[in-house]
């Protein structure tokens, strides 16, 4: 039987050498009017591994947050995370938006599979740098979550 789970807030996806820059985009989403989640809303002693997952289901947008710090890592929470994010995206129409890559810093995005035609560099990504472009950039990147099939 389906479950249906409202969608409720961005959820966003990063590495942690990148909290602060990352902080600094959640303010600037909240600042819009989103509601955002992000792992430091996990509560001592809840369980992190379900509390991502369910955030990551009840998510009307998911952003992923790109930086050399976080495409150098071996191992990394943002990989798991990706492939649940493009489960959930599988399951949109194509063309979609759901799932945006965002870079921090100059790096390549992942040729990750979506499905047999498609790959994670092949969605449009958004530059959060140089500091000249971010408020401008910030700008299309609420305009594109806004067009999220499921946004409130």
């Amino acid at each position: 039987m389906y479950v249906s789970v409202t969608k409720k807030h961005i959820f966003l996806s990063y590495c942690g050498e990148n909290r602060a820059d990352v902080g600094a985009l959640r303010e600037e989403l909240i600042a819009q009017g989103e509601r955002v989640w992000w792992d430091g809303d996990i509560l001592p002693g809840q369980d992190w591994r379900l509390a991502i997952r369910r955030a990551l289901e009840a998510a009307y947008a998911v952003i992923l947050c790109l930086s050399t710090e976080a495409v150098r890592r071996q191992r990394s929470g943002i990989y798991p995370e990706i492939a649940d994010a493009i489960a959930l995206l599988r399951e949109y129409p194509p063309g979609s938006i759901f799932f945006l890559p965002v870079r921090l810093s100059e790096c390549d995005v992942p040729k990750i599979e979506i499905d047999s035609t498609r790959t994670l560099d092949r969605l449009q990504y958004l530059d959060l740098f140089p500091p000249s472009s971010r408020t401008t950039n910030i700008k299309r990147l609420v305009r594109a979550i806004r067009l999220a099939p499921h946004h409130p």
